[in-house]
């Protein structure tokens, strides 16, 4: 995992399936012991055991990020059962399909839009001031950050409370980078198009949507969930210790900054 003998501990939320359990397997397979954290208790544990069926340690963990008290447990259980923690991504979130015309802004239930802000952003705060201390104490971190495109470019199937949880993590997550650099710490997001996982198959016609996504994509296809883990996989590196406060685009060519 590291150009020196340490094994790096990984922590990463909405790890259970899709992109986040992707990027658990990739930073398994390069040797960290990884920590998958999911409001999905069960499929959490499901999660660590078929990723280490080859080898590798691995623990599924309970974890909502949008409770202060149940980050504080999970940070506890981390720090007794690893006494460290390198590398944090904060992958869970969630993505509300605009559907119609009453998914506007007007149409916004304001309940609707603190879930959408206290997951995909208040979660990301919460778990990154857990972390950072235990970053300090090992003079080393890396936390990635799972944005969108969204939260810089319009979409006719985004809502807005999606996009601005992904503007204001991208603005938080620069933030941050500027706090700790000098801790050894770096802090960079990684931002996809579209990638095919459940989350982005709980609505809407998908073969069509898919269709129009590769149209647009000079790449040719959707994304897929390995994109995205080697993507993590290079910015959770020692290579990428002189990266901070970037966004790295993973998106085929779909969005050309």
């Amino acid at each position: 995992m590291t150009e020196t003998n340490i094994t790096r501990v990984a922590l990463v939320t909405g790890g259970a399936q899709g992109v986040g359990r992707a990027i658990a397997r990739k930073l398994l397979e390069q040797g960290a012991e990884v920590v998958i954290a999911d409001i999905q208790e069960e499929k959490a544990k499901e999660a660590a055991a078929e990723i280490t069926a080859d080898g590798g340690v691995a623990l599924g963990l309970a974890a909502d990020v949008a409770s202060e008290e149940s980050v504080r447990q999970l940070f506890a259980t981390v720090d007794e059962q690893f006494g460290r923690l390198d590398i944090l991504v904060n992958n869970a979130g969630i993505a509300p399909r605009r559907m119609s015309e009453k998914d506007d802004v007007e149409g916004t239930a304001l309940d609707d839009w603190q879930r959408v802000i206290a997951i995909n952003l208040t979660g990301v705060f919460l778990m990154c001031r857990a972390a950072v201390p235990l970053m300090k104490r090992g003079g080393w971190g890396r936390i990635v950050n799972i944005a969108s495109r969204a939260g810089r470019t319009h979409s006719p199937t985004t809502r807005a409370h999606y996009a601005a949880s992904k503007a204001g993590l991208i603005g938080f997550s620069r933030a941050l980078a500027g706090e700790v650099g000098a801790a050894g710490i770096t802090v960079n997001c990684v931002s996809p198009a579209r990638v095919v996982t459940p989350l982005t198959r709980n609505a809407g016609d998908v073969a069509d949507e898919d269709l129009r996504t590769i149209a647009r994509t000079p790449v040719g296809r959707v994304g897929r969930p390995e994109d995205i883990a080697a993507a993590v996989a290079f910015l959770a590196s020692d290579g990428a210790a002189f990266t901070s406060g970037a966004i790295l685009d993973v998106t085929g060519g779909a969005y050309m900054p």
